[in-house]
C-alpha cells in the first residue's frame, strides 16, 4: 500500500510539473531550407525530384550526416529536394526505398523569371473543417509572435490520455492557366504537444470528392514545410488539407502556382476607309491565329466598340467630318490582352471653298476668262453668272471662258465646288468685255462680211495676215474654227 501510494503521489507530481510548464513551452520559428539546397544557380543537367520520410531521428540523422548539404534544419519530417542522380544513390546507402520517392524523374529547373500566382492564407482562414469531437480551437498556443491561428487535435485535459483527430483545408483559385508548370504550398506552423516527440500531423490535395491524400509529413518544429504538389483540383480550387491529433497548431498556408498563360497575337491588316463615304468609315482586318474571345476596337484612343471573337468587319458611324482619326484594335483572351494594330480613317466630307477666283476685266475680246486655284475632296466645280448657272467643270479643270458676255457690261462670275457629300459655298469676281473681236475685215462694224472672211479662212481659200489671224481667233485656243463663228454669230445677233 506504501509503495502504490507512492507510486500516486509521483504520477501527479510529474504532471503537475507538465501542467507548470506548459506556458514556458513556446516555440520560436525555425527558418527551413530550399528544395533546391544542392542546385547552384545557373547549374544545369538531368535531375530528379525526391521526397525523403524522414519519420524519426534515427532516419533524419542518418540522412543529415551523408548530405549535409540538404539543408535539413526541421528535424524529423518529409522533406522535398532537387537532386542529381549521385545525390540520390549516396541515399540509397544509408535509406530503404520506403523512406524515399522519386516524385519526379526529369524535374527542370525553372528561371526565376518564370510567371507566378501567390496566394497567403493566415491559419484561421480555413475553406472548412472537419472533427468527430471538436478538436478544432482557433488559437494559436505555443507559436512564439503568431497570430490568427488553428489547432488541430484535442487537448481539453492534462490528464486525458487520448489525442483526437482534426482537419482543416484552405482554398485557393488560381488565375487562368494555359499550362501549368508547378505547384509548392508551404505549411508554417508547430506540434504544441510536448509528447510524442515525433510527427503525426499530415498534408495532402484534396480532390473533387473530398478525399485527400496524406502524402506530406509535417515537422513538430514551428518551420515552413515546403511540397511541390501534384495537380489535384477541388473543382477550380487548389485546396491543401491538414490533418493532426497532436495539437498541430497552423500559423500561415502560403500557394504558389507556376504557370504559361500566353496573350494572343494582335489582330492584322487593319484597314480603314479613307474619304470614301460621306458618312461612315469601314473597317476590316484579319484574325490572330490564336484563340480569343473578344476584341475591342478604338477610335483616337477611345474604346468605341465590343466585338465577339469572329468579327473581321466594322462601320464607324460616329467618325466626325474633317478628322483624320487614328482606329486601333486589340483582341482579348483569358491570360490577357495583345499589342495594338492601328491605321488611320476618316470620312468624306463637302469640299472646301475654292480660292482665288479671278474673271477677267476686258483682258480678252469677245470673251470673259474664269480660273481658281484647286480645292479638297471635289468631284466637280459649278460657274455661275450674276446668280444663273453657266456650265459645270471636272475637278482637273480650273478655268472656264464665258463666250456669250454682254459686251461692256459687268457680270459676277462665282464658283462653288461639288462632290456627292455637298457643296462649298460660293466665291465671286467681276468680269466683263470692253471691246468688240471679230472685225476681220476692220471696217468698224461686226456683219455678215466678217463671217464670210472667216469661212473663207477656215475652209482656206483665203490666206490671213497674222493681225487678221489674231482678230478671228475670238476664243484664244490658236485656231480659227466653228467655234469661232458661233462666237462671231452671237457676239452679231447680241450686239
Amino acid at each position: 500500500m506504501k509503495n502504490l501510494l507512492i507510486i500516486q503521489l509521483s504520477f501527479f507530481s510529474f504532471m503537475l510539473a507538465q501542467v507548470n510548464t506548459v506556458d514556458l513551452n513556446m516555440k520560436e520559428f525555425v527558418p527551413a531550407g530550399k528544395i533546391e539546397a544542392l542546385i547552384e544557380e545557373g547549374q544545369v543537367g538531368d535531375f530528379l525530384l525526391v521526397q525523403l520520410n524522414l519519420k524519426n531521428d534515427s532516419l533524419f540523422n542518418l540522412v543529415n550526416s551523408t548530405l549535409p548539404k540538404l539543408d535539413l534544419f526541421s528535424g524529423a519530417a518529409s522533406y522535398h529536394r532537387i537532386m542529381s542522380v549521385h545525390h540520390l544513390e549516396k541515399i540509397k546507402n544509408v535509406l530503404t526505398d520506403d523512406y524515399y520517392d522519386i516524385l519526379n524523374e526529369k524535374y527542370v529547373v525553372s528561371n526565376s523569371s518564370r510567371e507566378f500566382w501567390v496566394d497567403f492564407k493566415q491559419g484561421d482562414e480555413t475553406q472548412g473543417t472537419w472533427s468527430d469531437d471538436d478538436a478544432i480551437e482557433y488559437t494559436c498556443a505555443c507559436l512564439s509572435g503568431a497570430s490568427n491561428c488553428v489547432k488541430l487535435g484535442w487537448d481539453e485535459s492534462w490528464y486525458n490520455p487520448f489525442d483526437y483527430w482534426g482537419e482543416a483545408w484552405y482554398g485557393f483559385q488560381p488565375p487562368f492557366y494555359q499550362e501549368i508548370e508547378e505547384i509548392r504550398v508551404t505549411v508554417r506552423g508547430a506540434q504544441c504537444d510536448a509528447l510524442p516527440v515525433w510527427s503525426e500531423t499530415y498534408m495532402g490535395m484534396m480532390d473533387a470528392n473530398g478525399n485527400w491524400s496524406q502524402d506530406y509529413e509535417l515537422s513538430i518544429d514551428y518551420t515552413d514545410n515546403e511540397y511541390i504538389v501534384g495537380n489535384t483540383w477541388n473543382g477550380s480550387m487548389l485546396m491543401p488539407r491538414i490533418g493532426s491529433e497532436d495539437n498541430y497548431c497552423i500559423d500561415s498556408i502560403k500557394l504558389e502556382f507556376f504557370y504559361s498563360c500566353e496573350t494572343p497575337s494582335s489582330p492584322s491588316n487593319l484597314l480603314a476607309s479613307d474619304k470614301e463615304d460621306c458618312y461612315v468609315v469601314d473597317l476590316a482586318w484579319s484574325l490572330p491565329d490564336d484563340p480569343i474571345e473578344q476584341q475591342i476596337l478604338y477610335r483616337d484612343g477611345v474604346a468605341i466598340a465590343q466585338l465577339d471573337a469572329l468579327d473581321v468587319y466594322y462601320e464607324d458611324w460616329g467618325a466626325q467630318g474633317g478628322i483624320d482619326h487614328v482606329y486601333c484594335i486589340e483582341a482579348h483572351n483569358e491570360c490577357g490582352v495583345s499589342s495594338l494594330t492601328c491605321n488611320p480613317g476618316s470620312i468624306k466630307v463637302a469640299p472646301n471653298i475654292v480660292s482665288n477666283v479671278m474673271a477677267s476685266d476686258g483682258e480678252y475680246d469677245n470673251i470673259v476668262l474664269i480660273n481658281w486655284s484647286a480645292s479638297e475632296y471635289v468631284d466637280d466645280y459649278k460657274i455661275y453668272r450674276d446668280q444663273a448657272w453657266l456650265g459645270i467643270m471636272s475637278f482637273d479643270q480650273l478655268e472656264y471662258s464665258d463666250i456669250i458676255a454682254e459686251i461692256d457690261v459687268f457680270h459676277e462670275y462665282c464658283i462653288e465646288a461639288l462632290n456627292d457629300c455637298g457643296a462649298s459655298d460660293w466665291v465671286c469676281d467681276i468680269g466683263y468685255i470692253s471691246s468688240l473681236g471679230g472685225d476681220i475685215n476692220e471696217d468698224g462694224s461686226l456683219d455678215v462680211l466678217d463671217i464670210v472672211v472667216m469661212v473663207n479662212i477656215i475652209i482656206e481659200v483665203y490666206d490671213p495676215t497674222e493681225d487678221e489671224l489674231l482678230i478671228a481667233d475670238l476664243n484664244d485656243d490658236g485656231f480659227i474654227n466653228i467655234l469661232d463663228i458661233v462666237i462671231l454669230v452671237n457676239t452679231i445677233l447680241t450686239y
